[in-house]
């Protein structure tokens, strides 16, 4: 029976533009595992340490685009995946990060470029139907983001820290 897992998180990077919004698209450079592949931020929670999910989303994206993000979002369903080569089912907890229209990110070595789409743009790129499925979601639930829609709730990290 395949086990289950939650151990890492998504993170779906936005800012306003003239047309509506954008999201941020990271690639993977050559040598690694997905090389090529265009993504949003991820990464490992740090179980050891105690991390949260929501830290962890934090984190990552400190440390993948070192943006300020003014707001941070929950997307209301986990994305899920089965990987045959562990017979392991994963739960993957997803954010969603507004930042200040015309933010330019400062990436790490996790990747090789990045860009900006809109949200067909970037579902298009994708390689996995959950990624593509919350980018369409947040793309939809932000188009104003003033007013966020079905599918995201607005998180306070500040106020989660002092709990």
């Amino acid at each position: 029976m395949p086990r289950l897992r939650s151990n890492i998180i998504a993170v779906y990077v936005v800012r306003p533009s003239e047309n509506g919004i954008e999201l941020l698209m990271l690639q993977r450079p050559e040598g690694h595992r997905f090389a090529g592949a265009w993504q949003t931020v991820g990464g490992h929670i740090e179980e050891k340490q105690g991390e949260t999910a929501w830290q962890a989303a934090i984190r990552e994206t400190n440390e993948e685009t070192g943006l300020d993000v003014e707001h941070w979002f929950r997307i209301d369903r986990p994305e899920t995946f089965y990987n045959p080569e562990n017979d392991t089912i994963y739960f993957v907890p997803a954010f969603a990060a507004l930042v200040a229209a015309g933010s330019e990110p400062t990436i790490s070595d996790e990747h090789q470029a990045w860009r900006w789409l809109t949200p067909n743009e970037a579902a298009e790129t994708v390689d996995w139907a959950a990624m593509r499925d919350s980018i369409l979601m947040v793309g939809e639930a932000l188009a104003n983001p003033d007013c966020p829609g079905l599918g995201v709730t607005e998180m306070y990290p500040a106020e989660l820290a002092a709990d």
